[in-house]
């Protein structure tokens, strides 16, 4: 069986990403631990891989040793992506910082410290909101509300759009 395997961050999503994750710190052997990552980057079923030689599996997790590396912020040159398009539908990157709602604020805040990546897709869906006007450079975006389907909305994001968004938040934290 050939294996496509992402090669960057766009090729992963957010479900995936915590999905990874979730099969690292489930506590299994780590024959069973690489097998998940690979099935869950690989677009895979649990299981599919049951009866795959570890020599091979370990080829795959040599291949996706990247994706296991904290994303380093400051040294990735990944700009940040102010509007993005998921399911037709475009959203858009919280246009001033400085009119953070407590909501946003508190969430945000929650999430961060309940554990990122376990809560990337509901960070994801404060931060990014549909726009509702635009005009020029310029748009508005959705008043915040926690909201289910855009947090499941945001777990099919791609990862490229959040460490652009780590990137950002890296540059203005040192600025």
């Amino acid at each position: 069986m050939k294996l496509k395997l992402p090669e960057t961050y766009a090729e992963v999503t957010v479900n995936q990403y915590r999905q990874m994750w979730s099969a690292i710190n489930d506590h299994h052997d780590s024959t069973t631990t690489v097998r998940r990552v690979v099935e869950v980057l690989a677009g895979l079923e649990s299981g599919t891989l049951n009866t795959a030689d570890y020599a091979d599996l370990e080829t795959a997790t040599n291949t996706l040793r990247w994706l296991l590396d904290e994303p380093d912020p400051f040294t990735l040159k990944l700009p940040l992506q102010q509007r993005i398009y998921i399911g037709g539908l475009e959203y858009g990157f919280i246009p001033d910082w400085t009119k953070l709602t407590v909501g946003e604020y508190a969430d945000l805040e929650t999430f961060c410290h309940k554990g990122l990546v376990e809560h990337l897709d509901k960070a994801m869906s404060v931060m990014y909101r549909p726009i509702v006007k635009e005009g020029l450079d310029m748009y508005e975006i959705e008043t915040y509300e926690p909201s289910v389907e855009r947090v499941e909305v945001m777990g099919q994001c791609t990862m490229d759009v959040c460490v652009s968004a780590m990137v950002f938040f890296a540059a203005f934290k040192r600025n």
